[in-house]
């Protein structure tokens, strides 16, 4: 009988040893997993930075483009007021 509790002891111990290097196995990866997904945290942030950036600059460039249709307009405008004049009779223009 004492034989058999020693086995069982002794099966015990091996059960619990493996349990415990499985756990530490667990926690290394999970750590690593941690680690990856800090890093493709600080990815994400840096992107959704860069991506705020490129927004700002198409609107700036949207903002550009109104200003130079304006100008445009108005060139339009001039360039018809100075041809309908009286001094502009006889010239030709680009």
């Amino acid at each position: 009988m004492e034989v058999e509790f020693r086995k069982q002891d002794k099966d015990c111990t091996q059960v619990l040893k493996n349990h415990f290097e499985q756990n530490e196995y667990n926690g290394e990866r999970l750590d690593r997993h941690r680690e990856d997904i800090n890093a493709s945290n600080k990815a994400i942030k840096r992107l959704e930075r860069h991506l705020d950036h490129l927004e700002a600059k198409v609107k700036i460039q949207e903002e550009t483009i109104e200003v130079l249709e304006g100008v445009v307009e108005n060139q339009q405008v001039v360039m018809a007021r100075f041809r309908s004049c009286e001094c502009a009779k006889g010239r030709t223009f680009g």
